[in-house]
């Protein structure tokens, strides 16, 4: 490419001399014919190499980002909302390949027209050169301050649109909700708000840039007029030739676009690192609840170990002066819990509301881990334990279940292997056993998906976002043949029946029991308080303010009239049984 202008002079100095020499006319056309169609095939190569190259670094990005948010813990999503995240995830991530496809692109073709075309400057007029040189510097001097300040505001203005959409994605969540408490024209303000921030934003970077436009283009225009001066005189006093002057003066005007290019799209660089940063930073943030170091294959060893560890003597899950305290909470969730889990045992953690159920559940699971103490199963501590080992010992049944928007079987099997290839496609897919057990684990859950089932469901029936095709007491069953699949050492089970109606409490209740069959021990968040005798509870653990204040058999603690839990038994009709021996 940097040869082109210097056929362009060539033909443009044999035009304006009016050259007899057809010859020479033809060389020079030949030439720039030759040049430009050589610019323009690696060009048109250089443009898909880069547009290539900004997709994988977009895919590449996309996916690192991804997997580590998924990796952090729960506390990160206490404090940073969906629709920031995928904002992230999305939008700013674009940019990063556009840097790569566009921006970065245009400066390395630019780039190398400045360095070249400044080598032929050199080349015809040294001195002249230099003082081209110097005005080039000033430019990209101004260039440079005016990128520092776009890559400020590029990134304040996706920090606005990450909030816009963290916005609009809960707006659109909870549309029934906005709907039914007329909450359209406030939740349209709070986006409203969101948008016009970032337009003022943008309104102050349009200026930003027409300024920086203003300066460049008119320091470039004032040193071409210099040049150009400076090129008539250097003619009269005979120190170039016409022809010289002439590529000069064309590469000139190369060199002086090619670095106002530069410098124009290193400022958009600059603003695209900007609006990118917190994507950098989130890739590299590191999750405070995390997995151990260990050996390959260590996982499923280890598990196998935990499994077959329990006794009677030695419980199968431990809180051992557990205390828990929330970031956006000043007083504690738990205070110096102790909790013994043992095999063969059906533990109901009762409470009103507040007290610190949940968060027993969630530092079992390690969503969140304890900031005294420690938790263990079979023996180990969760922190030596892999998110692998834990699903393989753990699961959980919620108040509400989510699922995903797949078919039964897939959200049954939900994080379990495919153990088979397709023999048409050659992918990956469930086997046929696995489909059985599917299917079994269903029927034993009360939601049956066999031929001439009522509700017409099949194992490839797909359920919809959240399980909207589902009612609630399906959806439920639907998380309890996950867990009936997997036969887990500990079944932990959080409100599984508060937000359903009694026929469809009976049900879940029902399909509770037989998932109590394949587990090993039972821990049970609930403020229904009749579901402690429809699963069988022995023992019940009474939490107030983050501290356990009753324990013991649910008969025995009901014998006792000032108990917290009689209180809360007869608040729901439930009186004392005799103890069946």
């Amino acid at each position: 490419m940097s040869v082109i202008p210097h056929f362009e002079a060539r033909c443009v100095s044999l035009v304006a001399t009016m050259d007899p020499s057809r010859p020479k006319l033809i060389k020079a056309l030949m030439g720039l014919g030759v040049s430009t169609t050589l610019c323009a095939y690696f060009t048109g190569m250089r443009g898909t190499l880069f547009w290539i190259a900004g997709t994988r670094v977009n895919y590449n990005v996309r996916v690192k980002l991804h997997r580590n948010l998924l990796l952090q813990e729960a506390a990160f999503y206490d404090s940073n909302e969906t629709g920031y995240l995928l904002s992230r995830l999305n939008n700013d991530v674009n940019k990063i390949g556009n840097v790569v496809s566009y921006h970065v692109n245009v400066v390395f073709r630019q780039l190398a027209q400045f360095i070249f075309g400044s080598i032929y400057l050199l080349k015809i007029a040294p001195r002249l050169a230099l003082y081209a040189f110097g005005g080039i510097a000033l430019v990209g001097w101004i260039s440079m301050i005016y990128g520092k300040f776009n890559r400020y505001l590029s990134q304040k203005v996706q920090d606005s649109f990450a909030d816009g959409t963290a916005v609009a994605e809960t707006s659109f969540s909870m549309s029934e909700t906005i709907r039914a408490f007329d909450g359209v024209a406030v939740e349209s303000e709070k986006y409203e708000n969101a948008q016009h921030k970032a337009l003022e934003l943008e309104e102050v970077q349009a200026w930003g840039y027409g300024t920086h436009k203003f300066i460049s283009d008119g320091l470039q225009y004032a040193l071409k007029t210099l040049l150009l001066f400076a090129c008539w005189r250097a003619g009269l006093n005979g120190n170039l030739p016409a022809s010289q002057l002439t590529a000069f003066l064309f590469y000139t005007d190369f060199v002086l676009e090619s670095s106002n290019e530069v410098g124009d799209q290193w400022a958009k660089i600059q603003g695209a690192f900007g609006a990118s940063t917190s994507v950098f930073e989130l890739i590299r943030r590191i999750p405070a609840v995390r997995d151990p170091p260990r050996a390959r294959g260590a996982d499923s060893a280890a598990s196998g170990l935990l499994v077959n560890g329990a006794t009677a003597s030695k419980p199968i899950v431990t809180l051992d002066d557990v205390t828990l305290k929330y970031e956006a909470m000043e007083s504690p969730a738990l205070t110096h819990v102790n909790l013994g889990i043992h095999a063969g045992d059906r533990v109901a953690i009762v409470g009103r509301s507040g007290s610190g159920k949940s968060s027993i559940l969630r530092s079992i699971l390690r969503f969140y881990d304890p900031n005294e103490g420690k938790i263990e199963i079979g023996g180990k501590n969760l922190k030596d334990m892999s998110r692998k080992e834990l699903a393989s010992l753990l699961a959980l049944v919620s108040q509400e279940p989510d699922l995903f928007p797949m078919t039964l079987m897939e959200n049954v099997l939900y994080g379990m292997d495919k153990d088979a290839t397709d023999s048409v496609t050659g992918e990956q897919c469930y086997s046929d056993d696995l489909r059985k057990r599917t299917e079994q684990c269903l029927l034993l859950s009360g939601l049956p998906v066999g031929p001439g089932n009522d509700l017409n469901l099949t194992l490839d029936t797909r359920v919809g976002e959240g399980g909207r095709g589902l009612s609630g007491g399906q959806r439920q069953r639907v998380a309890i043949a996950r867990a009936l699949i997997r036969s887990p050492t500990v079944l932990l089970l959080d409100e599984p029946t508060s937000a359903l109606d009694s026929q469809s409490e009976k049900c879940v209740l029902t399909a509770l029991q037989t998932a109590l069959e394949n587990c090993k021990c039972m821990v049970m968040v609930t403020h229904r308080l009749g579901a402690v005798r429809s699963l069988g509870v022995n023992r019940v653990i009474v939490m107030e303010k983050g501290a356990i204040v009753e324990s013991g058999h649910p008969e025995q603690l009901l014998r006792d009239k000032d108990s917290l839990y009689t209180l809360l038994a007869r608040e729901q009709g439930i009186v004392a049984q005799s103890i069946e021996t």
